[in-house]
């Protein structure tokens, strides 16, 4: 079976907020269908909502609307399938707003880390409705070797026999996939991956600093989390020895600078991947937004002065490195790694994202992609989410623009399918803003 590689990039209706009363049944009626897997936008068509699942997909005429459905009509609105940030550290309401989510489409999101405990509990309130939020995905604790600087919340794996007890104790524990960290070593990656095939589980994360990217690759990473592309896989030992330990915020802008794209060593990375004080913050508690702001302080990201005029161009080559894995066939998928503040908050850091992957060469409908077929694909769960379709979870956007015009119009939402059930957003981000302003 051919391994797929899924390099993930950082980068109203009147109404209540809870979901509309009403029958068992709902038919989306009228509206223009966007296939995204083709690329066809499909007028005049009926979706036909069986409790959480879509039941019938077909054109006005061609399907028996059920008696008693409750009918919405859509006539000159397109449909899209519910948006997945496949990269949302989102773990509790306590936390996150997670109506915000649905209220900007995002209906499934995927978290890379996280207390396992609460993901669960939070995942199972969500399922039984007692919370208003997207699907959750996650891996719980992220997996690392002995570090410099011991990441809170992760794992220890500084042996192969404890490399696979941890991932079986996950895979006990329900996660969705396994994620490794900077300090993971290749004798437990090995494991890692080999117990995580035998527990059907993908393993993803950031690509250890003890190994480059096409080694990751080799050993079995299939979920490539960022563009974290080492200076040893492109430079000289000698240079990339003097730049790869510095801090994030110094290392990458220098790296970037002595990339070259058009290099045999770069085309040959990206052949082997083909076989990652806002208005906004109104929905955030004061309280919130200052913890934010204290958290962007990290020394990890401070950006030196000298640097500014380089990480700016390093971050144009970022995205030209994105269009050429597009272009060579990578599958992209769109995740945020919020959320944050600003335009990292819940739901719009992900139509940024999407802005940012249209303007490194991705075409509207393959940004669309990556936050919905490609991204239920890197789930594993292409037979349940990603596309409208019989038999799907009824998870869908109704927008009043064209999404292949322009990935803007993913932002004009009218309403929201969740769980087989509709929301108004507006109604969602009202909700959202009062709760902000009774918290201190």
């Amino acid at each position: 079976m051919k391994r797929l590689l899924f390099l993930s990039l950082v980068l109203g209706l009147a109404g209540m907020s809870r979901a509309q009363p009403g029958p068992a049944t709902v038919v989306l009626r009228g509206g223009i269908l966007v296939d995204v897997a083709s690329a066809k936008e499909i007028p005049g068509s009926v979706i036909v909502i069986q409790g959480e699942r879509i039941e019938q997909v077909g054109a006005e005429g061609s399907l028996a609307i059920p008696a008693g459905a409750q009918i919405v009509d859509v006539r000159s609105k397109w449909i899209i399938p519910g948006l997945i940030d496949s990269h949302a550290h989102a773990q509790s309401p306590e936390e996150t707003p997670l109506a915000l989510y649905l209220a900007n489409g995002v209906t499934t999101i995927r978290n890379p880390g996280g207390n396992i405990t609460v993901l669960r509990m939070t995942r199972d309130r969500l399922a039984r409705g007692e919370l208003l939020g997207p699907r959750l995905f996650f891996s719980g604790p992220l997996l690392d070797g002995m570090p410099p600087v011991w990441p809170e919340g992760s794992l220890l794996v500084d042996s192969p026999q404890r490399a696979r007890s941890v991932v079986n104790f996950l895979a006990d524990q329900g996660v969705d996939f396994v994620k490794i960290y900077n300090n993971v070593k290749e004798p437990e990656l090995k494991v890692i991956v080999e117990t995580a095939k035998e527990r059907g589980l993908p393993v993803a994360g950031h690509i250890p600093r003890s190994m480059t990217m096409t080694r990751a690759v080799e050993l079995g990473m299939t979920r490539l989390e960022h563009i974290r592309v080492t200076g040893r896989e492109m430079l000289s030992a000698e240079e990339a020895a003097k730049i790869d330990p510095l801090p994030l915020g110094t290392r990458e802008p220098m790296l970037w600078q002595r990339f070259d794209l058009q290099s045999e060593k770069m085309r040959a990375l990206v052949a082997r991947l083909a076989e990652r004080n806002d208005p906004n913050n109104q929905y955030l508690s004061p309280a919130a937004v200052e913890e934010a702001v204290k958290s962007a302080k990290n020394p990890l990201f401070d950006l030196p002065p000298d640097l500014q005029t380089v990480a700016a161009e390093a971050f144009r080559k970022q995205e030209q490195f994105v269009g050429l894995c597009n272009q060579a066939g990578v599958r992209i998928i769109a995740g945020t790694d919020g959320p944050g503040i600003g335009s990292l908050l819940p739901g719009f850091g992900l139509h940024r994202e999407l802005e940012l992957l249209v303007a490194s060469g991705l075409s509207p409908v393959e940004a669309l992609r990556a936050a919905t077929s490609t991204a239920a694909q890197a789930l594993g769960k292409e037979d349940q989410l990603g596309t409208i379709a019989p038999g799907r979870l009824a998870d869908m956007v109704v927008l009043d623009a064209d999404p292949l015009e322009g990935v803007q119009n993913l932002g004009k939402i009218r309403l929201v399918v969740a769980r087989g059930k509709t929301y108004a957003p507006e109604a969602l981000l009202d909700e959202v803003r009062s709760k902000a302003k009774q918290r201190p």
